[in-house]
């Protein structure tokens, strides 16, 4: 325990720096149910102990991709103001409830008391105060504009497509959200699992956001149901969010028996409703968060056993090191599931066109000067696994066919595939923006956020109604460096 003594009024204190814990739900009652979240919440007085460790630095704000006033909103959870934190933290963010659950939460990485304590449990305390309120209208008070004449366009209705909306309808501009699920909120709603991110969660922010004037089409797909080309001529601009839905499989062979997944896909299907029997035995290949995610889940369904497959060492593996690749690891370890580090598989097994095994291959990591190590298989040695479901978790990527030929031969694109933009979010066609993951590598929410963010202003500079707006306050702040936010510890009267 990390402990300092001060002086106060000429009587020495004791203080203690060390993170008030977060309990967490018993692995053998919470792998049984997707409606039971991982960790538990913060008391009130719970919440304003670990606030009140924050020295009020705002370091962690560097980390931050939407650059949130987080020391902040962390001040006023000290204060006992729950409110005031959530009008913070909507000056760059409309989930606060959903990323103060899932975010990456990189702020932490480099909070100062991390090794003094540790770090201040930043997306916990956002989650504690987005969780104070039920409608957000009795917080934050939205100005409520007269249409000033722009309509724009957002495809994908996933957190940068969403979050684009919010701060677009509130200036008064029309907005259309073409989304091809019969859902929204993109990965938010069907690439995370529902105890992570519960339902009525989603509900809450995702209703909110889209509340000020949106219209919204479900089951639409662009390119499809409706033409690019039309989306472009009949709007002032558009705003690209699709994401990376489309899986990447190995091509191992055997991948075209019954009971192989992609991960994407497989996690999709059981956020829709549809049933899947995954048998008593599954194996994950991959090694990053959303392997765990597809083992979890497996497990929730009914699977005695879920193993994860990865090509690498542990310290490898996608987001290490990190404390929320540190987290997600200990709580897939907790329920269960079984890592196997280091191997190759070269073969899935069937029989009578259902998987029945994966062979595969240990490898060696062979150390190269100035790269990474490389994993290179031993070939003279054959592992064999008996399994009845496998999930591939190893990636996915953007399918641009909606743009149509003739858009694509414009659209300047990466090495990597993703659209170059310009400093406000632009792509090489005039008036159309883009973010989100297909845009940045980061690819996770928060970064989702950041994108969207920057291309408000970008459109409304575009659309040349920046002297038009309601008020900045209502703008995404994009750069920051400060100790507080103007509101930040202002208690309510």
């Amino acid at each position: 325990m990390f402990i300092t003594f001060v002086e106060i009024d000429h009587v020495t204190v004791m203080l203690s720096f060390e993170r008030v814990k977060i309990n967490r739900v018993s692995p053998d009652k919470r792998k049984t149910s997707f409606m039971i979240e991982p960790l538990e919440e913060y008391s009130d007085s719970e919440a304003v102990a670990e606030a009140s460790r924050c020295l009020g630095c705002n370091i962690c704000t560097q980390a931050c991709p939407a650059g949130l006033d987080i020391g902040g909103y962390v001040k006023s959870v000290s204060l006992g103001a729950p409110d005031e934190t959530v009008k913070i933290v909507f000056e760059n963010l409309p989930f606060p409830a959903i990323i103060g659950r899932v975010c990456t939460h990189l702020c932490e990485d480099i909070c100062v008391l991390r090794d003094s304590g540790g770090p201040i449990a930043i997306r916990h305390l956002k989650r504690y105060a987005a969780d104070k309120f039920d409608d957000y209208s009795d917080v934050l008070e939205l100005p409520r504009r007269n249409f000033i004449g722009k309509r724009v366009a957002i495809i994908g209705g996933g957190p940068a497509g969403l979050t684009a909306a919010y701060y677009l309808s509130i200036q008064g501009i029309s907005i259309t959200l073409f989304e091809a699920l019969p859902v929204l909120g993109g990965f938010m709603r069907v690439g995370i699992p529902r105890y992570r991110l519960p339902k009525k969660i989603l509900d809450k922010e995702i209703g909110f956001v889209t509340s000020n004037n949106v219209q919204i089409n479900l089951n639409t797909k662009v390119g499809k149901d409706i033409s690019f080309d039309k989306i472009m001529k009949e709007y002032d601009a558009v705003f690209i969010g699709v994401g990376n839905h489309k899986p990447r499989m190995t091509g191992t062979p055997g991948s075209d028996a019954k009971g192989v997944w992609h991960a994407i896909t497989f996690l999709k299907a059981v956020e829709l409703g549809e049933t899947i029997d995954v048998g008593e035995r599954v194996v994950v290949i991959g090694g990053g968060f959303t392997a765990n995610d597809a083992a979890r889940v497996s497990l929730r369904l009914g699977a005695k056993e879920a193993y994860i497959l990865y090509r690498r060492r542990e310290v490898d593996r996608p987001g290490y090191p990190t404390l929320n690749a540190d987290e997600e690891l200990e709580e897939a370890e907790e329920e269960g599931v079984k890592f196997i580090w280091r191997v190759t598989p070269f073969e899935y097994l069937s029989e009578n066109g259902r998987v029945v095994g994966i062979k595969y291959w240990q490898n060696e990591m062979i150390e190269e000067k100035g790269s990474r190590a490389k994993p290179v298989p031993i070939k003279d040695k054959v592992y064999t696994l008996k399994c009845d479901t496998i999930i591939e978790a190893t990636g996915q990527e953007t399918d641009w066919s909606f743009m149509g030929s003739d858009y694509l031969k414009k659209l300047r694109l990466t090495p990597h595939g993703a659209p170059i933009i310009d400093e406000k979010g632009m792509t090489s066609i005039p008036g159309l923006f883009s973010g989100g993951d297909s845009t940045n590598s980061n690819r996770d929410l928060i970064s989702a956020v950041r994108d969207a963010d920057r291309a408000v202003t970008g459109i409304l500079e575009y659309l040349n109604v920046m002297d038009r707006i309601a008020d900045e306050r209502w703008l995404p702040i994009l750069d920051r460096w400060k100790k507080y936010s103007p509101t930040a510890g202002r208690v309510r009267a």
